[in-house]
């Protein structure tokens, strides 16, 4: 078992601007709105990244499902899911290491699928519906720091865009934003997982396990909001 601290941002562009079709809007509460787990709306959260593939970390077929955690029990205000790391695998970018093996590893992982599931007793609901939907663009931009060789920490950059399966009748874009994650519990030979931690997908017994705090997440409605929701953006609101 290995111990290793983590930070990283991940920030999320899920937008939709579909034409009103069957659905109207009537009964249908208008997300719109700022959350944050500082502001004690929005709930930290807990991540599993299962191996799969039966390799490690970073191999094709790995598998992550991130959950909210309110202390005593998961996904009772969020969740995303069934992200899988696509056939290249994480790529190598770039690194730099010094004669005494100090230094960093950039990759690249673009992972394929995925579902997203917001509560409709949420701080952006009203109890009346879900809001549920899915990926169409995961993407991991991660640096691996090293001293003397051995590796420290991992700072990771994770972009994705999806559609909502519900509410035809807003134009809506969240941004939503983790900070501060600690790797707590990885395994490569089949320790049994620690309880209250999402499971392994794909029936894997072995993966990492994280702890997630400091979201921001930020929800506007309206066709201007959809369109002004670009990546350029998404970057704006976290320099």
């Amino acid at each position: 078992m290995k111990f290793l601290k983590m930070t990283f941002i991940i920030a999320l562009t899920l937008l939709f601007a579909w034409p009103v079709l069957a659905q109207d809007c009537e009964g249908a509460n208008n997300p719109d709105g700022n959350y944050t787990t500082n502001g004690g709306d929005l709930l930290g959260g807990r991540v599993s990244e299962a191996n799969c593939a039966g390799m490690g970390p970073g191999y094709p077929g790995n598998t992550q499902d991130a959950q909210s955690w309110d202390g005593s029990t998961l996904m009772t205000q969020w969740h995303v899911w069934g992200m899988e790391i696509d056939e290249n695998g994480a790529v190598e970018t770039a690194r730099y290491f010094d004669e005494n093996g100090n230094g960093w590893i950039d990759y690249s992982t673009n992972y394929t699928g995925g579902y997203f599931w917001l509560a409709s007793t949420g701080p952006w609901g009203d109890g009346s519906m879900d809001y549920t939907g899915y990926l169409n663009y995961y993407n991991v931009s991660t640096r691996v720091s090293y001293e003397g060789g051995q590796p420290v920490g991992k700072t990771s950059n994770v972009y994705f865009t999806g559609n909502f399966d519900e509410m035809d009748c807003y134009d809506c874009a969240l941004d939503f934003v983790i900070s501060n994650a600690l790797m707590v519990w990885e395994s490569t030979s089949g320790e049994p997982k620690p309880a209250d931690y999402p499971d392994f997908l794909c029936g894997a017994t072995d993966g990492e396990l994280f702890d997630a705090c400091c979201i921001d997440a930020s929800i506007t409605c309206g066709a201007v909001a959809a369109e002004e929701s670009t990546w350029g953006a998404v970057k704006q609101l976290y320099r």
